[in-house]
């Protein structure tokens, strides 16, 4: 990246400073531990614009989601991630663990949730978030009866999530979906089905986070049919995806359960990525993976959808160890292992690409890809000239230096719009 990010430090230390020096509100108490499962609920409903709701050490069990409607400056705050711990392991009633809807300026720190029937932490529709300091977790392990996401801002608006850990959700550990305005930063996900994914969410900075025996490390996705069509702008870079080779535990029939294990990266239908300084090493399937909506062989109704990968920039990275042999525990995985004859592969695109793109030197896709290691296998599966295994097979492309070459910098102005935000 040329342009320096010194305007995303001022967001972050904007926050810090909004945080460190906010004062409890007076009279604010740290609930009472013998009668917080009882209190807790009655608290948020009762609760006042700017009120900060102090959580004590100590595991809490809850049979009923917690949420939290409209109010706004509202603070949750606990002792500490594996301190004060809300565990909904008997849970009968609610979708969620926790859910936090259509209100501004909300504080989540310092707390555990683990074993929600749903979703452990769902903030929807929200605006001017810090989700900070917050673990999510199935404590039985790998099971398809999991909650699929454990923590989920989305359709919200200026979001921030770091120091967080996620691990063992059926679907994603940490999921920012159809959002605005995002970062996500030092975060560890770890044992779930995708580690961390961001869909179709615009404006976005994810940076030094980990991911580790996740089947797939981190996606980048757009899915069709949802409120907010199409993905926008995401710089990621300074994340570690190390190891990603655990089994797929998703129910049948969802785009997750199609991963292939030991997959490190995952772009899919997105637009104007940049991916750079990031570290990739030792998955046995696939380092980074690039594909349009098409591979997936689903349909889609909205017009207003992209299907396809546009902008990808892919530099200086460094992706090393892709160890084989290809999983074969998904189509994707058999697919990826019949194109490579059982080896797998560091970089893999569907070569699907949106028409109508000019032709750089024999590039008309849009993607760039440079300077990610040394004897890198790379493939082009020309799925466009054939979608069968037998024809992409026959038609596959090697010639990495076809997408040698470099995308300009985004248009940040909506991100400094953001930072303009008080």
């Amino acid at each position: 990246m040329k342009r320096p990010i010194y305007s995303y430090f001022l967001l972050l230390a904007f926050f810090g400073l909004v945080t460190s020096c906010q004062q409890s509100p007076e009279g604010a108490k740290t609930l009472d531990a013998t009668t917080l499962v009882k209190d807790l609920q009655k608290r948020l409903i009762e609760a006042k614009a700017g009120e900060e709701i102090l959580l004590p050490a100590g595991t809490f069990s809850f049979k009923r989601s917690i949420s939290l409607n409209d109010t706004p400056g509202v603070t949750i705050k606990g002792a500490g991630k594996g301190k004060t711990i809300l565990s909904f392991k008997g849970q009968i009633e609610g979708a969620e663990g926790i859910l936090i809807k259509n209100a501004k300026d909300i504080h989540l720190e310092g707390f555990t949730v683990s074993d929600s029937k749903g979703d452990a932490i769902k903030v929807q529709a929200c605006e001017n978030v810090v989700m900070r300091d917050l673990e999510t977790t199935w404590t039985d392990g790998k099971k398809a009866t999991n909650g699929a996401y454990g923590l989920y801002p989305v359709s919200s608006k200026n979001v921030l999530m770091e120091k967080c850990e996620a691990s063992y959700a059926m679907d994603a550990g940490i999921y920012v979906g159809q959002s605005t305005n995002v970062v996500v930063r030092d975060n560890y996900v770890h044992n779930n089905v995708a580690g961390l994914e961001i869909e179709n969410t615009r404006n976005g900075e994810v940076y030094n986070n980990i991911a580790k025996n996740n089947t797939a490390g981190m996606l980048i996705f757009d899915m069709p049919d949802l409120p907010q069509a199409n993905g926008d702008k995401i710089k990621f870079y300074n994340n570690l995806m190390d190891g990603n080779n655990g089994e797929n535990f998703a129910p049948k029939g969802m785009i997750v359960s199609t991963l292939p294990p030991g997959t490190g990266m995952n772009l899919m239908s997105h637009s104007n990525i940049e991916m750079h300084d990031n570290v990739i090493k030792n998955h046995k399937t696939v380092s980074v993976m690039i594909n349009s909506w098409f591979i997936t062989g689903n349909p889609f109704k909205s017009e207003l959808f992209d299907p396809y990968c546009t902008n990808i920039h892919v530099h200086d990275n460094k992706i090393s160890d892709q160890q084989g042999p290809s999983d074969m525990s998904t189509e994707a995985g058999q697919l990826i292992s019949f194109i490579t004859d059982g080896k797998g592969a560091d970089i893999i695109m569907d070569g699907v690409f949106k028409p109508g793109l000019p032709d750089v030197n024999g590039n008309a896709s849009s993607y760039c890809i440079r300077n990610n290691g040394d004897n890198l296998t790379f493939i082009n599966l020309n799925a466009g000239l054939g979608a069968t295994p037998e024809e992409m097979k026959k038609n596959m492309d090697a010639n990495a230096a076809k997408f040698d070459c470099e995308l300009p910098d985004f248009d940040t102005s909506e991100h400094d719009k953001w930072l303009a935000i008080k």
